[in-house]
This record gives structure tokens, C-alpha cells and sequence, in this order.
């Protein structure tokens, strides 16, 4: 991976996203390799001209998504974390959330939770949306569309993992799997996201 290149296209991106949204994924790095990893990751992002201190990024306020989604490509390159490690990263992200533990105190129901997710998604992200396509609680199945998102490739995989985690919070299942469907990276016009429990 080309990590200037990267950062090059990445500074295109417009649109911003919640401090959280960084400060999660440095607090598992922070479990996985200790302050010294954190380090290594801000310094490599200064490095690639994002001027960053993790210390000072505050959990509500706005910040370029380039920024969230450098980070990620920076935390794969340094540790050599594939798609697998990425997706354990945003799995683990809404358990430490501020937001997900204010929004988890309205889930009352499997089928509210999902009719409100649009709204969760602007608590995130100032672009972009996310739509509640598809629920059954009899098929057991719900789907989602993100649409208008399309900065780089490893946010599928960082999507699925955050997604799974939610969905994992409010579905009485100990079985819950997901799949991206749909995919702008393979000419659809959005991500699509199903998730299934037993």
C-alpha cells in the first residue's frame, strides 16, 4: 500500500465525522499494542501531512472523515492488520461508544432500533446516509443501504464490522452474521448490508 498516494486521494474526501469515531479505533489499538502503537500511528499520519493528536481530538466535535479513514489504512500498514483485524477493530468500537451507550438506552425493540438507525447514522457523520431498507422479524433478517459513502474500499468491511456489533446489542440471538450484498466498489449504487440471526 501506498500510504502518500493514499493520503493524497483521501485528502478529496469531503465531509466530516465525529471525534469518536477516530478515539474508538485509537483505544483498541491502545489494547492491542500498548501507547507505543498509538504513537506510531500518530506520528505516521503527521508524517503523511494529516496534523493529528489523538489527545486533543474531542469525542463530539467534527473532523475530516479523511482523517478517520487514513487512520485505518495507517493502523493496517504499521501492524500489517488485513481485513479481518480491521473488522475486529469496528466490532469492538461501539461496546467503548459514548453515543452507542446513549442510543442503546432506546432500544426497546429490534424493529424501533432499526427504524431510528438514519437518525444514529447523522449523530456520526455529517454526509452520507444510511437507509433502514428492509426488517422481518420473521425471516429474522434486516437490511441496510449506505449510500452516498464512497471513500475508500476498507470502509465495507469496517461498516460490517460496526454494524454486526450494533446489531449484536439488540437482537436476542447468540447467532448474528452479516453480508455485504451490494457494493459501489463492484458498480452497484450503494453498500448493502444483511443481517440474519437464528
Amino acid at each position: 500500500m501506498d500510504l502518500k498516494k493514499e493520503a493524497q486521494n483521501l485528502k478529496k474526501a469531503k465531509g466530516n465525522v465525529r471525534g469518536e469515531g477516530i478515539l474508538t479505533d485509537v483505544e483498541y489499538v491502545r489494547l492491542k499494542k500498548g501507547e507505543k502503537g498509538v504513537m506510531l500511528v500518530e506520528k505516521k499520519m503527521n508524517e503523511l501531512g494529516c496534523s493529528i493528536k489523538f489527545s486533543e481530538i474531542k469525542s463530539m466535535e467534527w473532523y475530516p472523515v479523511w482523517w478517520d479513514v487514513l487512520k485505518i489504512l495507517v493502523i493496517m500498514d504499521l501492524f500489517s492488520w488485513n481485513e479481518k483485524d480491521i473488522f475486529e477493530m469496528a466490532n469492538f468500537s461501539p461496546k467503548i461508544s459514548f453515543l452507542v451507550k446513549v442510543l442503546v438506552k432506546y432500544f426497546i425493540t429490534i424493529k424501533k432500533s432499526f427504524e431510528q438507525s438514519p437518525k444514529y447514522w447523522r449523530q456520526h457523520f455529517d454526509f452520507g446516509e444510511l437507509e433502514a431498507y428492509e426488517f422481518s422479524e420473521k425471516e429474522k433478517k434486516m437490511v441496510f443501504r449506505v449510500k452516498n459513502y464512497n471513500i475508500h474500499p476498507v470502509m465495507c468491511t469496517v461498516f460490517a464490522g460496526y454494524f454486526l456489533r450494533i446489531a449484536q446489542f439488540v437482537v436476542k440471538s447468540k447467532k448474528v452474521d452479516i453480508e455485504e450484498t451490494k457494493c459501489v466498489y463492484k458498480k452497484d449504487s450503494y453498500h448493502e448490508y444483511v443481517i440474519r440471526w437464528e
